[in-house]
């Protein structure tokens, strides 16, 4: 009976889809399978993956959901290469998380000439482009605020303060999205280290030995920033915190009226409703599906150092009335 409120109350609702105007039989890039990856910690215990088929109508098919390994284990680095070289071509791999590294973790510089002397693409982009962007987004905030009465103006003369961004914690990606797009890619902005970070890395080292390239057959996601664009910041905090996460949860598939569970998908959609990581991995597909049906591309500005620095893959954020 819950399932059939929210279909009803969903076909009512005239919410965004994620459909664009290509929905031909074909897609743009040559790919049939699409496998999501909500990547968690080196035990495993935390990773989901989930495998899409394209279909002939344009529409994205859930073909299985898998939380454990086959056996039942943990998704370790290993059980999770093997399964997804063994799909062969035409696989498109959607990992949610970093797949490249921040400026200074990844420099090979045995000094430091300091960020502002540094002459590495990113960190010049962040220095000027970036930082203007962030400036901007604050000007913005704090005008709205004086207007609403909640914050004094700002002085005409600004105090001194520290660089907005640093090249050891920000990307340029994460940095466009959230300063030019407004989507928030992770819960903070300069999420780009730590240890699942660590392991995405080694994870893409693995599947490269087996033809998986950045940007290519490989992509970087974000759930949320999917859920942002298409359906707004509420929808994207809401499906991981609302006191009942699974009614947001269940709003948000059914609204994605290209993609559709097989009757042997072995998981449930109920099932994947009711778990935060494989809900986030079918979400890492399902925009892997988007990326290739509608053949995104990398932003015309700066597009040279997103190839290089790495981009996280979202649709266009939806208009709204």
């Amino acid at each position: 009976m819950r399932r059939k409120i929210l279909r009803a109350a969903a076909a009512a609702r005239k919410g965004p889809t994620a459909s664009c105007a290509t929905t031909g039989k074909h897609v743009p890039r040559p790919f049939h399978t699409f496998v999501g990856v909500d990547l968690g910690g080196a035990r495993g215990k935390s990773t989901a993956i989930a495998r899409l088929a394209g279909g002939d109508d344009g529409r994205a098919v859930v073909q299985e959901v898998l939380p454990r390994a086959p056996g039942g284990r943990p998704w370790h680095d290993d059980a999770l290469v093997t399964y997804v070289a063994a799909l062969g071509a035409g696989t498109a791999v959607a990992i949610d998380a970093p797949l490249t590294l921040p400026a200074c973790i990844r420099c090979v510089e045995a000094t430091c000439p300091g960020q502002a002397a540094c002459a590495d693409p990113a960190v010049v982009w962040l220095n000027t482009i970036g930082a203007e962007l962030a400036a901007a987004d604050a000007d913005r905030d704090r005008i709205a605020a004086a207007i609403t009465g909640s914050v004094a103006p700002a002085p005409a003369v600004r105090p001194r303060r520290r660089p907005l961004l640093s090249p050891y914690t920000h990307r340029p990606a994460a940095v466009h999205l959230r300063h030019a797009r407004g989507i928030r890619t992770r819960e903070t902005l300069g999420q780009g280290t730590g240890p699942i970070t660590a392991r995405a890395a080694h994870v893409r080292r693995a599947l490269a030995r087996h033809g998986f390239a950045l940007n290519d057959n490989l992509i970087e996601v974000s759930p949320p920033a999917t859920v942002h664009a298409l359906f707004g910041p509420r929808r994207a905090r809401g499906y991981k915190r609302d006191a009942d996460p699974w009614e947001t949860r269940a709003e948000i598939v059914e609204q994605l009226r290209d993609l559709q569970f097989a009757p042997t998908s072995g998981f449930s959609r109920e099932q994947v409703l009711r778990n935060d990581h494989c809900f986030d991995a079918v979400l890492s597909a399902y925009t892997a599906f988007l990326w290739a049906r509608d053949d995104w591309q990398l932003p015309a500005e700066s597009r040279e150092l997103f190839a290089r620095d790495g981009w996280i893959w979202t649709p266009e954020p939806a208009r709204r009335a």
